[in-house]
């Protein structure tokens, strides 16, 4: 990361066209509340829309395990084989049922 480096996240209300959640992959559809935040790392410009539900997850994760910056969690990139999933099914069921994760699956990982 470099000293040149921002992100600035907002939520939007309602979207005006359909986006791709970065943290599950679904479609978020037309009119649907979302968060959006844009910035630049490593020196690459991004933007991103991810489901309220998502993000919400996706942060207490973070602050659960002391992943930020570069060690956020995407949940929809992150290794099914570290102890996750049972987590999200618990406290988030909604991403885990975007995320297409079963309670049995959690349960053999656990």
């Amino acid at each position: 990361m470099s000293i040149d480096d921002f992100h600035s996240g907002r939520t939007i209300k309602a979207t005006r066209k359909p986006h791709e959640c970065e943290q599950c992959g679904r479609q978020i559809e037309v009119g649907s509340p979302a968060h959006y935040a844009a910035g630049r790392f490593d020196g690459y410009f991004y933007t991103q829309h991810v489901h309220i539900e998502c993000q919400a997850a996706a942060t207490a994760y973070a602050e659960l395990n002391g992943l930020w910056g570069e060690d956020f969690p995407w949940f929809q990139h992150m290794d099914r084989d570290i102890d996750w999933t049972g987590w999200l099914l618990e406290h988030h069921p909604i991403v885990a049922e975007r995320l297409n994760i079963e309670r049995e699956e959690a349960e053999v990982e656990a």
